[in-house]
């Protein structure tokens, strides 16, 4: 009987990877470059042409290598020229922005060929997903890789250059070798471990805190309760053995860039590293100690992104959650987010599992089994719902997922009657991810209103980063007449691109002085296109088309008092105002502003 399973489960597996790559393939090749995949490609160039890793330093540079790979071939061209040597200058979009002018419309070939590189992280991923659920749950192992197939954050982040599906995958594939090394210690394991660990922490940051702690909390209970102190002692030489390999991974995917430097000798901006409110200036608060004279196994890069990324949320930003702006971030940000984004499918079939263990006594195995599974996407979730400096993208939680997909599957195991809800849910969450292709970084779940709604609940990776200018530059193509006014989220120039457009009159309520280059103040009658992010009034930089640009502090908001013609995607709303509904608006506003 194994064999006929064994083929089912590969036709299974096959189906659904090449459901996934037809899909992404599609959206890879329509999509503009996202806000910070425009910095991310130019930086993996800048990692494997030059040897250099200060672009993007707060990420690890292995993706961005991965997705730089196919510019051996491709040759594009690069500007240099507002590359600084420091890494706590995130000079990487300056870079980014030249990168797409000096290259034009080719430059969109360039972002589609870095992604199409990236895929290799999603078989990968099904098979992670289905070798570890096929161990934890025999029968529920396709259910996994369906969860994982049909998820619109996957499908969604699997064709944008960030480091986020990379980390997500070998950080499950790093934990799942723990568990094989767990049930067997040898030294082949061992390696195992060092080796898939080393990848993941060179893949995100996150991965530093996780993985410890995980064994900290794992191995007690799966290896050393009861057991002679020599067991503990062998295990902890393996242990050494293989965070010996991991560090030897990362220092390779560096080429061992300032490794082995003291402690005290690196330069920190952060108030945690650097002792003080350094600002823009450097300190180190180990320099005059005896730990300052140490020197670290590890590039002196790897510290600094982990001291950048520190200041950027002690400093801290402008956050956007369900209508409400502030000065910082929530600590249930990311819950909400995975409330109102995840597919009411994969959230049942999370509740009838976790209903299954807590309603049945489990067997001191499986205690241990969904100890190690569900441990490390507790603190993922909770470490970054610490960072409440600022809160900005559901993204940052993507590497807890593949660790709930498997344990969401254990709902197909755990009865036979609830099989045929199981196949509901999962027709369900097909219909409802695939409905939306290929726009699934908007995608929204019904009960929050779906994409059209999002950016109420949600801005920028989650719902409008820029992705849908190609599909305004193809609508301005059918309506070569209209004279476009657009205020759009992006981080490269649209003229770059092919777009052609003007900014709209700006109007702020408390600053009514404030009007475009002609002295004209919003409403005004016109065609118009505005992102989502700047319906909802984000504070940042606009291309300006034929203008210089301007920063855009909540200038547009007045679009939420009319009603969009068409939507561009689900982040881009077009609007065609006419002279009674400008003047209409326009009285609104001044009615609230001499309240």
């Amino acid at each position: 009987m194994s064999g006929p399973r064994n083929k089912g489960a590969t036709v299974w597996v096959c189906l659904a990877l090449a459901t996934h790559l037809s899909v992404s393939a599609f959206s890879a090749m329509v999509h503009a470059p996202a806000v910070d995949e425009s910095a991310h490609l130019p930086a993996g160039i800048s990692h494997l042409h030059s040897g250099r890793f200060e672009l993007y330093a707060v990420n690890p540079p292995l993706v961005d290598m991965v997705a730089a790979l196919p510019t051996l071939f491709t040759k594009p061209k690069t500007d240099w020229s507002q590359y600084q040597p420091r890494p706590y200058s995130r000079s990487e979009f300056s870079v980014g922005r030249d990168f797409v002018k000096v290259n034009g419309r080719d430059s969109i070939r360039h972002f589609a060929a870095g992604r199409m590189a990236l895929w290799g992280f999603v078989p990968l991923g099904m098979i992670v997903c289905w070798k570890y659920a096929k161990a934890v749950s025999r029968e529920s192992a396709w259910l996994a890789v369906a969860l994982f197939s049909l998820s619109p954050s996957f499908l969604a982040f699997a064709t944008i250059i960030t480091p986020d599906v990379g980390a997500a995958v070998l950080g499950c594939l790093a934990v799942y070798r723990f568990r094989s090394w767990l049930i067997e210690v040898s030294w082949e394991n061992t390696a195992w471990l060092g080796v898939t660990t080393g990848l993941a922490l060179a893949t995100k940051f996150t991965w530093c805190v996780v993985f410890p702690v995980t064994a900290l909390v794992v191995l007690p209970v799966w290896r050393w309760v009861g057991k002679p102190t020599r067991i503990v002692s062998r295990d902890i030489v393996h242990l050494a053995g293989a965070a010996t390999i991991a560090i030897w991974v990362v220092n390779l995917t560096y080429g061992f860039d300032n490794t082995l430097t003291p402690l005290g000798e690196i330069e920190f901006v952060s108030s945690t590293f650097a002792g003080e409110d350094p600002l823009e200036a450097t300190g180190n608060r180990f320099r005059d100690t005896t730990l300052g004279r140490l020197p670290i196994p590890l590039p002196k890069l790897y510290l600094q992104g982990i001291d950048i990324q520190k200041r950027d949320f002690e400093r801290g930003y402008r956050s956007y959650l369900m209508g409400t702006w502030s000065d910082h971030g929530w600590w249930y940000y990311y819950l909400a987010a995975m409330l109102v984004k995840m597919p009411h499918a994969t959230q049942v079939l999370l509740v009838m599992a976790a209903f299954g263990l807590l309603s049945r006594k489990a067997a001191p195995e499986q205690r241990r089994e969904y100890l190690l599974l569900l441990t490390p996407p507790v603190l993922i979730i909770a470490l970054v719902s610490s960072q409440t400096g600022f809160n900005h993208h559901m993204r940052y939680v993507l590497p807890a997922f593949p660790f709930l997909y498997i344990f969401a599957a254990r709902a197909w195991s755990m009865s036979k009657s609830w099989r045929k809800l199981t196949v509901l849910l999962l027709i369900w969450q097909a219909t409802s991810v695939l409905w939306y292709a290929p726009h699934w970084l908007s995608y929204f779940n019904e009960c929050s209103g779906g994409p059209r709604e999002g950016h109420w609940w949600l801005v920028d990776s989650n719902i409008d980063w820029g992705q849908d200018v190609l599909a305004l530059r193809d609508w301005q193509k059918g309506h070569p007449d209209v004279l476009l006014r657009a205020a759009l989220f992006t981080s490269v120039d649209p003229v770059d691109l092919g777009l052609r457009f003007e900014l709209p009159p700006p109007y702020q309520p408390d600053k009514p002085e404030i009007t475009d280059a002609s002295g004209k103040r919003g409403p005004q009658p016109g065609w118009y296109a505005i992102s989502a992010c700047q319906l909802r009034g984000h504070h940042f930089w606009i291309p300006g088309g034929t203008d210089s640009g301007m920063q855009s502090e909540g200038h547009f908001t007045y679009f939420q008092l009319l009603e969009p013609k068409e939507t561009i995607g689900y982040s881009i709303y077009i609007y065609h105002v006419t002279k009674e509904q400008a003047d209409s608006a326009r009285d609104v506003l001044q009615q609230r502003n001499s309240r």
